[in-house]
């Protein structure tokens, strides 16, 4: 029931102009839904978003700087969107460099209580 609801939710993100890929995964690394365009190892980006998130996050609390709300990992062809959405799962969003991260972080803002109540 909850991958018929995520996936339109998770295409709307596709068509924000140089997003190729909105994966949801658990914590423990493995994908809950996708929506991609084009090709990508999503079982890898979603353990992958899962480390760097929960390694983040510890790195928050270890300096008592509170709960991590969002990452952005700024890399040479684009960036990558990582953000908690409960205790057991997580969204992480590719762009290209073309993207505007601000408009990926307001739809992420706008969307993210549909995210939550289609897990």
């Amino acid at each position: 029931m909850a991958q018929t609801l995520l996936k339109p939710i998770l295409n709307e993100f596709l068509k924000i102009d140089g997003v190729s890929a909105a994966v949801i995964a658990g914590t423990d690394g493995f994908v809950i839904e996708s929506a991609v365009s084009g090709k990508f190892d999503i079982e890898a980006l979603a353990a992958m978003a899962s480390t760097g998130l929960g390694t983040s996050g510890a790195m928050g609390s270890s300096l008592e700087k509170g709960l991590l709300a969002q990452m952005l990992v700024e890399l040479e062809k684009g960036p990558i969107l990582l953000s908690p959405l409960s205790e057991d799962e997580l969204i992480a969003i590719v762009a290209d460099d073309t993207a505007n991260i601000g408009r990926i972080r307001y739809d992420l803002k706008k969307n993210r209580d549909r995210i939550i109540a289609a897990l």
